[in-house]
């Protein structure tokens, strides 16, 4: 049925509401919501009576109340769900006028949000999420436990091989250590549990020190070239967070591009949607990145199909990592990538402000 016929309203909306998985909005004439229900509360983290009366639109982002060739006709459409933490879900909506009395007068609308099969989306991220953690766990510790087993069972191998299977230990034991790290930070951004200190930071230092870091890692395979102008403004972030997220572009700058040796630093002043930020260029003449996968890169496990990418060690949540920090703390992360000529940009924040001990919430 795609029309409700109702003597009262309210007890008929109650009865749904008890009967469904699914959510639903009721809202008057005027476009305001009269009635919320708790399967929305669940997944968006709104409560009815914060929207009560408020412009459904608004709220939801409808562009236009659906319009009606007939009494009787339904509106079917996909929607962006916006929820109080600011993410968003895909769901299909179906939207019927409710009449009331055998006069058929319209009182309103009622959309349907088809929450169950956002759920059995959920379930399948969810799963594939477990999966592919479960796969990159599994391999270093495959090769914990064979080389410390060939240790402890052959007494007799030589120094050099001991120091080998030892040190084989050790990168995988750092290897399995970082990915520990990385879904602890994942967990930290999508709670929303993470706490950051916003000061003045001096961004040449920390980049001039990351790269000979990562010079002295891959024993002087790459030039890291760094130019910057005159006078470089600080930049107001959490330097912790902000070496991280540099640490992560020069090194997948220097890993991704085997075969060159120069890997570009470009320090800018620049304007970002009409801000005045500070633009940090990693250019890397490497493997590329086709366009259909640009997108990708910034997702979570978003690793590249291609031969260098399957034999180099990655748990594909870095990138992910970096640009959520960099928007966190009023910047962003953009990536081009044109011939083989990677240029993943860096803005930041130069505007001072009080700064300080913050929780991001």
């Amino acid at each position: 049925m795609s029309s409700l016929v109702l003597h009262d309203p309210a007890k008929v909306l109650e009865s749904v509401a008890r009967a469904t998985r699914n959510g639903f909005v009721a809202y008057n004439n005027d476009s305001k919501i009269t009635y919320f229900s708790d399967r929305l509360e669940e997944i968006t983290g709104f409560v009815e009576a914060e929207l009560l009366g408020k412009n459904f639109n608004e709220v939801f982002g409808f562009k236009e109340v659906p319009s009606f060739a007939k009494t009787f006709d339904v509106c079917s459409r996909p929607v962006v769900l916006y929820t109080r933490d600011g993410k968003t879900i895909n769901l299909e909506t179906r939207t019927a006028q409710i009449i009331e009395g055998e006069s058929e007068e319209v009182r309103g609308h009622l959309v349907f949000f088809f929450i169950e099969d956002y759920r059995k989306d959920l379930d399948k991220a969810q799963s594939e999420f477990i999966s592919t953690v479960s796969h990159e766990l599994r391999t270093p510790i495959t090769s914990i436990k064979g080389f410390a087993s060939t240790l402890l069972q052959h007494n007799a191998l030589d120094e050099e091989k001991r120091k080998k299977y030892i040190k084989i230990i050790k990168d995988q034991a750092e290897r399995l250590s970082r990915l520990v790290e990385d879904l602890l930070a994942v967990s930290r951004l999508e709670s929303k549990k993470l706490q950051l200190t916003i000061h003045p930071v001096k961004i040449k230092a920390i980049i001039e020190n990351i790269a000979l870091i990562i010079e002295s890692k891959y024993k002087g395979s790459h030039r890291i070239e760094i130019s910057a102008t005159d006078v470089v403004p600080d930049v107001w972030v959490d330097s912790d967070r902000l070496e991280q997220i540099l640490t992560n572009l020069i090194d997948n700058a220097v890993k991704y591009s085997p075969g060159k040796d120069l890997v570009e630093i470009k320090i800018r002043p620049s304007q970002y949607e009409g801000k005045e930020m500070l633009r940090v260029n990693v250019i890397d003449y490497g493997i590329g990145i086709v366009q259909e996968d640009i997108r990708k890169v910034f997702t979570k496990f978003g690793r590249l199909d291609s031969p260098l990418t399957r034999k180099t060690e990655g748990t594909g949540l870095g990138l992910y990592i970096s640009a959520s920090l960099a928007k966190i703390m009023s910047g962003d992360l953009q990536v081009k990538s044109e011939g083989g000529k990677t240029t993943f940009s860096l803005y930041l924040p130069i505007e001072s402000h009080e700064g300080g001990v913050v929780w991001w919430d």
